[in-house]
């Protein structure tokens, strides 16, 4: 049995996952330990793992959801930014208190989120082997693929190369203060100072992403050690939660989340209900525990539900489109179970999830500045009654269900992270 910690954000789209992960290496026999702030106590504890807090003064229970609210009613380069400065703040506790709290564990391996600031630097400072989980799109530099947060599709071309390239240069210009950060402590700790943060922080030994390879773009030049193992679902790790099933009426089930990170632009919200009121379906609109009170949307059609939260996976089993703010954790579960899309991208990565929807053509895309209730309902009613989008949901169904992710990405930790170790402790005992 091995001692695996893992570094996890604290929004949901990142937790979760890492839950669902972690879990299944405890029931390989594994201890599993999540450092984090207390906000994500319950839900650690409710997957059965062990949870040590830190940053209590500065990250107090109560303070996530207060975060929450502000990064809710963001977009665009608005909310790169405001996700930059939370990273550094979190960063800079992580640098001063994760190698104390981390070294009194005796680890033998971690699991670090993607974006989790610095935590490639001080699982280099500790010497620990680490394997990377991208929890959303996998952000390496490569011409080949845009960055995730740019509106870009796929283009293949010598021009479409050279705009990617561009592109990245501007993702390497927003991210020299979380790079400068990093290097900071790195000179402090003796470690080799990071030129391109993104690339040099990819751990050496494995990078695990959720997404399937059916479903990304054509990659030239990824790393050798990238794993598209496909989601991660646990119901060990998800809590209950109660929906009024009484009140599904039988006509063609539509499905609307917006996740539960950019939940405070109400518009959007309303768009959705007044596309779909004269659509023959039911809508159930999830508004993702928003601070958005339902009144402030104005009067609710007569075929909509809406609800705080809704049990997303049940809901998509019966659906027949998923309205989507091009969240990977949506996105995945629709796919999983054969639902085309009509994403919306707000921000974060959901450019990069719209632009692989378009790729493979399984939904529809309509930027926000387009967005309005005949344009959503004339994309929605294209989905719902062209036969080729429901095919390749399905198509990518059919693939994913050939998947075990949990099982491969626990596979991969137990033989190119954890073995790291053994060999690295073997060779100090012959020496």
């Amino acid at each position: 049995m091995a001692h695996i910690g893992f570094f996890a954000l604290y929004a949901s789209g990142h937790l979760n996952p890492a839950l669902s992960l972690g879990r299944a290496l405890h029931d390989r026999g594994h201890k599993v330990t999540f450092f984090n702030i207390l906000d994500v106590r319950d839900e650690v504890l409710h997957a059965g793992l062990n949870f040590i807090p830190f940053g209590e003064s500065t990250y107090p229970r109560g303070s996530a959801p207060e975060m929450m609210k502000v990064t809710s009613t963001l977009q665009g380069a608005a909310g790169l930014q405001n996700f930059i400065q939370r990273m550094l703040t979190l960063a800079d506790l992580s640098f001063k208190e994760l190698p104390q709290i981390v070294r009194q564990q005796n680890l033998d391996a971690l699991v670090i989120d993607q974006f989790y600031p610095g935590g490639a630097t001080i699982a280099h400072y500790l010497k620990l082997p680490y394997a990377l989980l991208a929890n959303v799109v996998f952000s390496h530099p490569d011409s080949s693929v845009p960055p995730p947060s740019f509106p870009m599709n796929h283009d293949p071309s010598d021009q479409g190369r050279a705009r990617n390239q561009m592109a990245w240069e501007k993702i390497y210009q927003a991210f020299t203060p979380w790079q400068n950060a990093d290097n900071a402590y790195r000179e402090r700790w003796d470690l080799p100072q990071y030129e391109h943060i993104l690339q040099d922080s990819l751990s050496p030994l494995a990078q695990i992403t959720t997404m399937p390879s059916d479903f990304d773009l054509p990659r030239q030049n990824a790393p050798a050690s990238l794993h598209h193992v496909g989601p991660f679902v646990s119901s060990a790790a998800l809590k209950a939660v109660p929906f009024p099933w009484e009140r599904l009426n039988g006509k063609p089930l539509v499905y609307g989340s917006l996740g539960t990170l950019h939940t405070g632009i109400g518009w959007i919200y309303r768009t959705i209900m007044d596309a779909c009121s004269t659509l023959d379906c039911q809508l159930v609109l999830s508004l993702g525990n928003s601070h958005l009170e339902a009144a402030s949307l104005g009067e609710i059609p007569d075929n909509v539900i809406l609800v705080s939260y809704a049990p997303q996976n049940e809901l998509l089993a019966r659906a027949a489109l998923c309205i989507t703010h091009a969240g990977m954790n949506t996105t995945l579960d629709a796919l999983t179970f054969g639902v085309p899309l009509v994403a919306l991208p707000i921000g974060s990565d959901n450019q990069g999830v719209a632009a692989r929807i378009q790729y493979t053509e399984t939904g529809e895309v309509i930027q926000l500045d387009q967005l309005n209730a005949e344009s959503l309902r004339n994309a929605a009613s294209k989905v719902l009654e062209d036969p080729r989008y429901k095919a390749n949901a399905q198509r990518l169904q059919h693939s994913i269900a050939q998947l075990e992710p949990l099982v491969r990405a626990c596979e991969i930790i137990e033989a190119q992270v954890l073995v790291s170790e053994l060999d690295s402790v073997s060779r100090s005992q012959e020496v």
